[in-house]
């Protein structure tokens, strides 16, 4: 081979040398990777916290809204039969207001805070999050009480006192004065 050649094999070779990693900077690379990712799962957590937090929220207005629009509709406040809510089955009182409340955009879906971890044994099966003041059928008494809740998130899901929907749709922790 001439001499020629030899220097092209040289610089080939170091080319080569020149766009691998080495097994060093690999080891570093992922050391920082996973100590970057160790400090910023606390922060995914309480992100996700604030989330549900905020959806618990837009659930509760939609509820809000959906009993406004019944007593618009009806001209007064839902009634739910005294032997339902007299029952011990947990599912019928939890039916009632959701099949009541459908038609007027609560739905399923809105009675359910995302934190509140409940599992359903079945698909017949109803289940809520915000228990709803008992009114009488007078048109004006929802109304009437400034200080009255409509609904009552049930439990500390946030761990900031249970969320209290009020007659303006405003909605506060149980642990604030208001």
């Amino acid at each position: 081979m001439k001499l020629s050649q030899y220097k092209k094999l040289i610089v080939a070779g170091r080319q080569s040398l020149i766009k691998a990693f080495t097994l060093l900077e690999l080891v570093v690379t992922i050391t920082i990777i996973a100590v970057l990712a160790t400090l910023s799962i606390p922060g995914f957590k309480s992100q996700r916290n604030k989330a549900e937090t905020v959806v618990c929220m837009s659930h509760m207005r939609g509820l809000h809204v959906a009993f406004d629009s019944y007593m618009i509709d009806k001209n007064h406040w839902p009634q739910m039969p005294e032997a339902i809510f007299l029952s011990d089955n947990d599912s019928d009182f939890w039916r009632w207001w959701i099949l009541t409340m459908t038609p007027y955009g609560g739905d399923e879906t809105f009675w359910l805070c995302p934190s509140d971890k409940v599992m359903k044994e079945s698909k017949d099966e109803y289940n809520g999050s915000y228990l709803p003041t008992r009114f009488d059928a007078k048109h004006h008494t929802p109304y009437r009480w400034a200080n009255q809740p409509w609904l009552l998130e049930r439990g500390n899901l946030h761990k900031k006192g249970a969320h209290i929907l009020m007659l303006d749709g405003s909605i506060h922790s149980s642990q604030d004065v208001f």
